[in-house]
């Protein structure tokens, strides 16, 4: 496909220089990755089961999941600006507004919304988790409008599903990217500064008052992901300058496959630095802009990698997760959360079984939270998500055409 081509918008996911440009596919499995590592952290909260393989401990792995949240906002970062890359590239025409904040809507709200309601009129509601009325409001306002990560009671002490403070800091993010996406096209160098400095100032400001803070409220406050998110941008800038005019050789495709696998290699280095510090919290706020550039270097060496390299994130399957990995997400941590309060599978007693060692009920309750959070999320994706991402869309549609 020519030049020509992609500068009268159309967009291409390959182009003569053997880069991809529009869908990456390697981001699928990353994605994938990350989110089965974070489904994997709370699911071992719950269950303490040890992974080894053979007398090698992986428990690393499962005890330092949270932070791979870090690179799904990363992730969010370079996927987002990639468009607005390619116009900064290659000439590209960029989407309007009003179409990137649809496409936002159709993508989140459907699942996020239903997985509230679920958890409001299905659990908390009936089971009276709540101390009263004013309690509901306190919780459920600030989740209908995805400022729940600002207050104490829809943060810490929430009823609706803890896990869903990341979409918080997501959508907070949307509602400002259309402006930092233009600040970033026009001025680069200067909006990733400012940006990354936001976030380090933040994080500084937190550590330095840590004791003193609610811990639970700062750790992942939205100000300190401000330059995860700009790694982001940055990542897919870079990617596309990289490779313009540019064929894979051989010898590049292997050299990248060795700084991708470097790169996991730093991490795990990190994840035991992390383990050994005094407050693996406090860690995750100091090291959160230094891991994304472990992040970037990584995502951007694994997309330059060699084919044969690449298979390992590219391929059926990991497509498939990375389709249901929003939705995986959602419903993981409150499923998990749901059966062992409901005891399911039953254990007699006031000592939950994994604290006793019952490896036979961990294992149980781990394959039922496995089993039963793949299939919700399959469900919510094939029959929430899609259906009603595209009737959103095809209703936004219609009204551009009116309006033409």
């Amino acid at each position: 496909m020519s030049k020509k081509s992609v500068k009268n918008n159309i967009s291409p996911t390959t182009i003569s220089n053997d880069y991809e440009i529009d869908h990456i596919g390697v981001l699928d499995g990353i994605r994938a990755i990350a989110i089965l590592v974070v489904v994997w952290f709370h699911f071992w909260q719950q269950s303490w089961i040890i992974p080894h393989v053979g007398e090698i401990s992986l428990d690393w792995l499962p005890r330092n999941g949270c932070i791979l949240v870090d690179l799904m906002i990363f992730l969010s970062g370079f996927c987002l600006f990639l468009p607005y890359a390619r116009n900064m590239v290659y000439g590209e025409k960029t989407q309007r507004i009003s179409e990137f904040y649809i496409k936002r809507v159709a993508r989140i709200a459907p699942s996020y919304y239903l997985s509230v309601l679920v958890a409001l009129f299905v659990f908390a509601i009936p089971l009276r988790e709540y101390a009263g009325n004013t309690a509901i409001w306190k919780d459920l306002l600030p989740h209908l409008t995805f400022t729940h990560n600002w207050f104490y009671e829809s943060l810490c002490n929430t009823k609706l599903n803890g896990v869903l403070w990341t979409v918080a800091v997501e959508v907070q993010f949307y509602l400002l990217f259309p402006l930092l996406a233009k600040m970033f096209q026009k001025k680069p160098i200067l909006t990733y500064t400012g940006m990354t400095l936001v976030g380090l100032v933040a994080s500084y400001v937190i550590c330095q008052n840590f004791e003193t803070l609610n811990q639970g409220m700062y750790v992942n406050h939205t100000l300190t992901f401000a330059g995860v998110f700009s790694n982001g941008m940055l990542g897919a800038w870079l990617y596309l300058s990289m490779t313009k005019d540019r064929k894979r050789s051989p010898g590049e495709g292997i050299f990248f496959a060795v700084v991708s696998v470097s790169c996991i290699w730093l991490y795990k280095i990190m994840c035991d630095h992390r383990m050994s510090a005094a407050s693996q919290t406090k860690w995750q706020v100091e090291y959160r802009y230094l891991l994304s550039l472990l992040f970037l270097v990584f995502v951007v060496s694994t997309i330059m990698a060699n084919r044969t390299y690449q298979i390992i994130f590219s391929n059926r399957v990991m497509r498939f997760l990375a389709t249901i990995s929003y939705n995986l997400y959602v419903c993981h941590q409150y499923i998990s959360v749901k059966l062992k309060e409901f005891r399911i599978p039953y254990w007699e007693g006031d000592t939950p079984p994994n604290q006793l060692g019952d490896t036979v009920w961990m294992w149980k309750y781990l394959l039922l939270c496995i089993f039963l959070s793949f299939v919700v999320a399959v469900a919510m994706t094939y029959f929430v998500e899609k259906p009603l991402a595209k009737l959103i869309m095809r209703k936004y549609e219609k009204t551009v055409k009116k309006g033409n």
